[in-house]
C-alpha cells in the first residue's frame, strides 16, 4: 500500500500553496471590513486600504520574525507579543464591523484602530533592529577546558571527545547572531549530564527553556544523551 511521505516536496508544496490561499482569502475578507472601520475614523476612502494592510502585513512579519528568532536560538517573546497584539486589534475591528455596532460607537472603534499607525511603525523598526543588529551585550558562556577542548586541537582529543565536538558543531546554527553555538551546546550537554534543571541551563546560556529542550532533543537524536 502506497504511503505519503510527509517530508516529500509535493506535500510541502501543497502545504505552502494552501497556506498562501488561506492568507489571501482571509486578507480579502479582513480588508473589506477594516477598510470600512477606517472610514469610521474619517480616513479618506483612497487611504482607508492602508489600515488592513498595516495590520495584516504586520501579523505576517511578526510570525516570520518569531520563527527566525527561534531558529537562531534567541528568545522570541517580543515578536510573539506583537503578533498577538496586532491579531487582537484586527479581530476587534472585524468583529465590530460584522456585529454592526451602533453608529455612535463606531468613531471610537475606528479611532483606536487608526491611531495604531505610529505604534505599528515603531514596533516594526524595533523588531527589525533586533533581527539585523548584533547585540554587543549578548552573553555566551565559555566552556570549561576540562569538558570540551578548542576545535583547533580536535586531533589531540580522544576519539569519543572529537566525535562529540563534531556532532555539536553539526547541531549548531550557522547564523552569526544565533546563541545555538557549539560552545553553548557543549555547556547544555555538560550541565544536562550533571542533571541540571532546564531552567538553570537556559539561564546559563541565555536561551529560552523551550530552545534548550529543543537542543536536548536534537542531542538525543544523535546519541549524545539518552532520550527522556
Amino acid at each position: 500500500m502506497y504511503k505519503i511521505n510527509p517530508d516529500s516536496r509535493p506535500v510541502l508544496l501543497a502545504v505552502a500553496v494552501g497556506t498562501g490561499l488561506v492568507f489571501l482569502t482571509s486578507f480579502a475578507l479582513s480588508f473589506s471590513a477594516l477598510h470600512d472601520v477606517a472610514g469610521w475614523a474619517n480616513v479618506p476612502f483612497w487611504l482607508a486600504g492602508a489600515v488592513p494592510v498595516m495590520l495584516d502585513v504586520a501579523m505576517v512579519v511578526y510570525s516570520l520574525s518569531a520563527l527566525v528568532r527561534r531558529a537562531r536560538g534567541e528568545r522570541a517573546w517580543f515578536s510573539w507579543t506583537l503578533l498577538g497584539f496586532f491579531t487582537l486589534i484586527s479581530l476587534v475591528g472585524n468583529a465590530a464591523h460584522t456585529a454592526g455596532i451602533p453608529e455612535e460607537y463606531r468613531p471610537y472603534v475606528g479611532m483606536v484602530v487608526v491611531a495604531l499607525a505610529p505604534v505599528a511603525a515603531l514596533a516594526a523598526l524595533e523588531n527589525l533592529a533586533g533581527l539585523v543588529v548584533a547585540n554587543p551585550g549578548a552573553r555566551v558562556v565559555p566552556v570549561a577546558e576540562e569538558d570540551v577542548e578548542h576545535s583547533a586541537v580536535v586531533q589531540e582529543l580522544r576519539p569519543a571527545e572529537a566525535e562529540e565536538l563534531d556532532l555539536l558543531a553539526a547541531l549548531a546554527s550557522p547564523h552569526p547572531q544565533s546563541k545555538r553555538t557549539p560552545e553553548n551546546l557543549a555547556t547544555i550537554l555538560r550541565m544536562s549530564r550533571r542533571r541540571a534543571r532546564v531552567r538553570d541551563i537556559a539561564e546559563a546560556v541565555g536561551m529560552s527553556p523551550t530552545l534548550v529542550k529543543t537542543a536536548l532533543r536534537d542531542m538525543a537524536g544523535v546519541g549524545l544523551i539518552k532520550a527522556a
